[in-house]
């Protein structure tokens, strides 16, 4: 993996993570019912000051920007094919992770909102002196982790490079190592051979014919005379005998 993307996962990671863990301290130290004093003649509601609306607000700036980190460097949720485009498939699934992680992110940005809203240290005259249940607070840490964690995986996805194709494979391969050496025999891409033998010859040089080697009848061939033949010639007529008269 490139060291800018891990670099970068990094920095969306610590941000996300301070936002989830002021979201479980606020959950820790919001309102209870023990804290509020109740006129119960007047209906007044009087909530003091807790440290659960002081640290959510901070929680929300801090997950903004954790998801515009992931987001920009991702090049806009995908919308823009970063410098080293990632493959069709891996651009898709970022996408999905960076809506679903803007998903998360907004809704636990509204129930921090909402948690700060019911933790202010104000007066209230209402017939219910109303506080958040247990876990509120909790849900948004756990909305952060889960958006940021979607964030890094879309940035990765997105960040990703193709897989090189066959044919830059093939003449990576074929090229020496930084310290001269060739690959093995078992690293080379198989190249067919010609069935067929044929004579080396340069490109564009027209290559004369071999001389066909006569063939020979078999036996009593010279090749300083001519061959054998047998001459057909008239039977000799032997001398006869004189005959004294």
């Amino acid at each position: 993996m490139d060291i800018g993307v891990i670099v970068l996962s990094l920095v969306v990671g610590l941000f996300g993570l301070a936002s989830a863990v002021l979201g479980f301290i606020a959950e820790r130290t919001k309102l209870t019912g023990h804290d509020i004093d109740i006129d119960v003649y007047t209906g007044e509601c009087d909530y003091p000051a807790n440290p659960a609306y002081l640290l959510a607000p901070i929680a929300i700036p801090l997950l903004a920007v954790a998801m515009i980190i992931a987001s920009l460097a991702g090049g806009c949720c995908g919308c823009c094919r970063p410098r080293h485009g990632a493959s069709e498939s891996k651009r898709v699934i970022g996408i999905v992770c960076a809506v679903l992680s803007w998903i998360a992110a907004l809704i636990a940005g509204v129930i921090y909102a909402n948690g700060v809203a019911w933790n202010l240290p104000v007066t209230r005259y209402d017939a219910w002196c109303r506080l958040l249940r247990d876990g509120y607070l909790r849900t948004a840490a756990l909305l952060s982790l889960a958006a940021t964690a979607l964030a890094i995986t879309s940035y990765s996805m997105l960040r990703a490079q193709a897989a090189p194709a066959p044919a830059a494979a093939a003449a990576g391969a074929s090229r020496p190592k930084p310290d001269g050496s060739y690959p093995p025999a078992a690293e080379a891409i198989a190249v067919a051979v010609e069935t067929q033998w044929s004579a080396p010859q340069r490109h564009g040089q027209w290559q004369e014919p071999l001389p066909e080697v006569p063939r020979h009848p078999v036996g009593g061939y010279n090749y300083n005379r001519t061959p054998y033949q047998e001459m057909a010639s008239h039977p000799r007529r032997q001398a006869q005998p004189a005959v004294e008269v």
